[in-house]
């Protein structure tokens, strides 16, 4: 039998390498690596742009009958599985190329998929030696407030004056920064508790420990423990739990007494009252923590209106309404170094942006199969159940069939 394809505008040239090996599972995410899946990773290198020529080959043809026939699995999938429907007839198979009316060359700018939209913690612009954020004479004392610790930064908000540290405001340290004080498995960025917050905690531990004590006592009551040994283990065990019950409570007592907690809950709840005043709408406060994060981002804009009342030079911190306004950061958090340092940069740039050279050709492409009329026609049958109406033939451009004969191709 004979299927002939018609193509248009097909493209010849590819940039990606090849495994033989590859595996049956396939990988979730395409750009990361994963052992167990399959990639195929732009060939490019620092020096060569790695395009290189991809005619249309066998395997090309067998993929598109794949196709046809309603298989959309990649042909490595569809030829390690037990329905595969060309295994018996692959042998059989050829083809040949006819009418090629074109063939053109172009030149396209290829991109990285996912560089769509960078991640939020990427930082891909340049910031120009003139840009006041980083390089003025006020730059390291406006970001001097995001290194200060979890005491000082109350105090600052507090005492109504200029923090007049300098530090090193370059990006790079900046982000370091910022990534320890977002971390809250980290003492930089772990959460601040209020008082009450604290008795909480202690005693849902100390009903944890109670509720094991109960259950281990009633535990022995079903089940006594028989030797000798078992019930001193029992015996410890108990002693064990009582101990940390005990121990429990006398942190639970001095969570009451302790003076430097009750000092830093009144603090805590006039730093709240403080923000919550100064910037409506935003909450500090969630379940008796406060974040670190949304303490430094409101201690940003406290400071830089702070030093805009002490100087009339710092329209940059200022938006076209006057009010002081700090790209990436809101008054409660921060929203991601791509909005940050991006806009900061003059927009976002592209981070895989390469010119290559991709040659185009349209055609006809025969398929021939040497199999009985009978297995043709059953063949003919189930394309034109899968209803296939257009397709890629290779990477891009446009294919479709042009007609089936299920005759018997004569040489």
């Amino acid at each position: 039998m004979r299927i002939s394809i018609e193509f248009d505008s097909c493209w010849q040239t590819g940039f990606l390498g090849d495994d033989l090996k590859k595996p049956i599972i396939h990988s979730k995410n395409a750009n990361k690596h994963d052992l167990k899946g399959y990639k195929q990773k732009f060939v490019a290198t620092s020096k060569e742009r790695g395009e290189k020529p991809t005619p249309i080959t066998k395997n090309t043809v067998l993929g598109i009958l794949c196709r046809l026939v309603g298989d959309q699995r990649k042909l490595y999938q569809a030829r390690n599985s037990e329905n595969y429907y060309f295994a018996d007839i692959e042998p059989q198979v050829s083809f040949s190329l006819s009418r090629i009316n074109q063939t053109s060359q172009e030149l396209i700018y290829l991109t990285n998929k996912s560089d769509d939209r960078c991640a939020q913690s990427t930082f891909l612009g340049v910031l120009s030696s003139d840009n006041p954020w980083f390089f003025s004479d006020v730059s390291s004392k406006l970001w001097s407030v995001l290194f200060l610790n979890k005491e000082q930064l109350l105090d600052f908000i507090l005492n109504n004056e200029v923090e007049n540290t300098e530090v090193d405001c370059s990006p790079k340290n900046l982000i370091s920064r910022i990534e320890d004080i977002s971390n809250i498995k980290v003492e930089t960025g772990s959460v601040l508790m209020t008082k009450k917050r604290l008795i909480f905690d202690k005693t849902k531990e100390i009903e944890k420990k109670e509720n094991l004590l109960e259950t281990t006592l009633e535990k022995a009551k079903v089940k006594s423990p028989n030797s000798q040994s078992q019930i001193v283990k029992h015996e410890i065990k108990i002693k064990e739990i009582n101990e940390e019950i005990l121990q429990l409570k006398e942190a639970f007592l001095q969570i009451e007494v302790d003076a430097e907690i009750n000092e830093q809950d009144l603090k805590i709840a006039n730093v709240i009252r403080y923000l919550t005043n100064k910037f409506p709408g935003n909450e500090y406060l969630t379940n008796d923590v406060i974040y670190p994060l949304s303490l430094y981002a409101a201690a940003l804009y406290i400071q830089a209106e702070r030093l805009s009342k002490i100087r009339n030079d710092l329209e940059f911190l200022k938006d076209k309404k006057g009010e002081i306004y700090i790209q990436g950061f809101s008054k409660r958090g921060f929203n991601g170094i791509r909005d940050w340092l991006n806009r900061m940069a003059g927009g976002r740039k592209k981070a895989v942006g390469t010119p290559c050279i991709v040659q185009k050709q349209s055609g006809v492409l025969d398929i021939n199969i040497n199999v009985s009329r009978e297995r043709a026609e059953q063949i003919r049958n189930d394309i034109e159940n899968a209803g296939v109406s257009s397709f890629y033939l290779g990477k891009k451009g446009l294919a479709y069939v042009a007609r089936i004969d299920p005759r018997e191709v004569k040489s």
